[in-house]
């Protein structure tokens, strides 16, 4: 196994990577992004390395205006944009020398794992999908942000979606202004950020005024490949009775329970044991 860095286009500017050569010929290969905000030097190595180690080649990446991607302004975010990204990623890991395009896999965490079930009910072309923490149900997480919070985010969120670009932490202490106010995540991304890391605690906030519409469970019935979901039961930041609706109405989905909450997957011997099931998954 061999890491190297790597950058691909996507839309006016690029996207920064880390390969994993598994070394074989033609192997599969995974995509791998991290959740709101976070960057690949967040928890995702010891995925990707546990991944490349079973044969696998890795593609993480950084989307655009976060970590070490580019794009400006710094911490912009379009769910858009990212989905775009994925494509782009797709297509750079395809072209790969070694890489079998016929054994595409996704990776996504929180937020990326929504937009992986979007692409899936899209009819992406891929052979399968791993999503863990998958956030699935913006209007759930809409009706349990404080309403007070909700009124001083969206004047922001307005400025911010004409092009006057504004920001607000990614999270705080429960009742602050910020994105992610529920209680334990500001903790939560204390532990995960990883000593190297690019992450910023600001974000534009444009995505509030569409994220209740934001709702890749809708989509569900249409993810007809191959699909891992992993679940923590003790997570408040997505909605776990969404996650269990996409697990059992997705064909081909199979269903994983843990301890802990939204973060436990990168800390402790928590990554090993999930790692284990997608390998057991991916090589089934």
């Amino acid at each position: 196994m061999t890491k190297s860095e790597v950058r691909f286009a996507s839309g006016s500017s690029d996207c920064a990577g880390w390969w994993y050569d598994a070394g074989a010929s033609p192997a599969p290969c995974v995509v791998m992004a991290h959740g709101f905000s976070l960057t690949m030097r967040d928890g995702l190595a010891a995925y990707a390395e546990g991944l490349a180690a079973a044969g696998f080649h890795v593609l993480v990446f950084d989307h655009r205006h976060l970590g070490e991607s580019g794009g400006e302004p710094r911490g912009r975010f379009r769910i858009g944009e990212q989905q775009d990204d994925w494509r782009r990623a797709i297509e750079f890991a395809r072209s790969r020398p070694g890489v079998d395009p016929a054994r595409i896999h996704l990776w996504g965490y929180s937020f990326a794992g929504g937009h992986v079930v979007t692409l899936l009910g899209q009819g992406v072309d891929v052979a399968g999908a791993m999503v863990l923490c998958p956030f699935l149900d913006g209007l759930r997480r809409v009706l349990d942000t404080p309403p007070l919070t909700a009124a001083r985010i969206i004047p922001r969120a307005a400025l911010d979606t004409v092009g006057r670009t504004t920001y607000i932490p990614v999270t705080g202490p429960p009742g602050t202004v910020a994105a992610m106010p529920f209680a334990g995540e500001e903790e939560g991304f204390a532990a995960s950020i990883g000593p190297e890391s690019r992450w910023a605690n600001r974000i534009t906030p444009a995505v509030f005024l569409n994220v209740g519409l934001f709702r890749p469970v809708r989509r569900a019935r249409k993810v007809t490949v191959p699909l891992w979901v992993g679940r923590c039961a003790d997570d408040i930041t997505v909605s776990a009775s969404a996650v269990g609706r996409l697990a059992e109405r997705a064909p081909a989905a199979e269903l994983h329970d843990y301890p802990g909450d939204h973060f436990a997957p990168f800390h402790g011997a928590l990554p090993a044991r999930i790692i284990a099931d997608q390998v057991a998954f991916l090589t089934s």
